[in-house]
């Protein structure tokens, strides 16, 4: 519950490390991808099991995105493949081929109409949600790339990677916008607020760092973790910054005290030592080669 942080539901079927999950537009249904080689939606209220999507063979399932319409789900595979699925039937729709390795992280755009994957390829590419062409793809990340979304409005796309750099691409043409350095180390998260002016970024350097999204300078430096940071994401109303972090944590900042000048840690939901065990473990296979 997000008010307490107190659990509410645990969904119970993988048989492996579950190494994304995402809520439908509406916040009905839960999606998982693991490394047993699946995808599956759950319902919210109930935590029953709606549909297993199953295509990726043995090979892990890294990322899952819905579509903003939600009618549509995209899993990434390591098999190099992107997926894509139907909400309401569950039956694969089409097999999006081009990457040469792992596909680590997919996004929609807004309009549901394209879909981007990042790759240990180093590329990330567009695709078509409907027809599953490949429409171009955007070059110049040195190292895998771990995660990307569009901006709100879906004309930038924006990347991170184990070059240490978080990079903002035009959509419309596939070229670089802004590229920004600071990290020390592999960039394992980026992540837009809702209006798209702020981008914050999460890095094995233990830091989060939050940028302007437009001139891309560095804002803040977040030293709010003792371990690698590998998640970070926004709230809807921008009002919030939730942290992931191997240090057995997730933090939550607030937004609206950066604004006024500070920064300000509300919540700091502090895992079990058992479970924290668990997540350095899961943190360490889902990021095969991190030393």
């Amino acid at each position: 519950r997000v008010s307490s942080g107190a659990e509410v539901l645990v969904l119970r079927g993988h048989t492996d490390d579950v190494d994304s999950v995402c809520f439908s537009p509406d916040d009905q249904i839960i999606g998982t991808a693991s490394g047993d080689g699946t995808a599956r939606l759950w319902s919210r209220e109930s935590g029953e099991q709606l549909k297993l999507l199953d295509g990726h063979g043995s090979e892990a399932v890294w990322g899952i995105s819905f579509s903003p319409d939600g009618t549509l789900v995209a899993t990434a595979g390591e098999d190099s493949t992107v997926r894509i699925w139907s909400v309401e039937s569950g039956k694969q729709t089409a097999v999006l081929t081009g990457h040469s390795v792992a596909v680590f992280s997919v996004s929609f755009s807004h309009e549901s109409k394209l879909i981007a994957s990042a790759s240990w390829d180093k590329t990330v590419r567009l695709w078509c949600s409907y027809s599953g062409a490949q429409i171009r793809i955007l070059s110049g990340h040195t190292k895998w790339v771990r995660s990307v979304e569009f901006s709100s409005d879906s004309t930038r796309v924006l990347t991170a990677s184990d070059d240490g750099t978080a990079r903002l691409w035009d959509a419309a043409s596939g070229a670089e916008v802004l590229c920004l350095e600071g990290h020390t180390s592999w960039v394992y998260s980026a992540s837009f607020s809702t209006d798209d002016k702020l981008v914050a970024t999460a890095s094995k350097d233990t830091t989060v760092r939050l940028w302007n999204s437009h001139s891309g300078m560095m804002l803040r430096t977040l030293r709010c973790h003792g371990e690698p940071v590998s998640s970070v994401r926004f709230s809807r109303n921008a009002a919030r910054l939730a942290t992931g972090s191997a240090d057995g944590t997730v933090r939550i900042l607030d937004m609206r005290a950066f604004h006024r000048g500070g920064l300000l840690s509300i919540r700091d939901l502090m895992l079990n030592e058992s479970s924290r065990q668990r997540q350095s473990l899961q943190h360490n296979r889902s990021r095969r080669g991190v030393r």
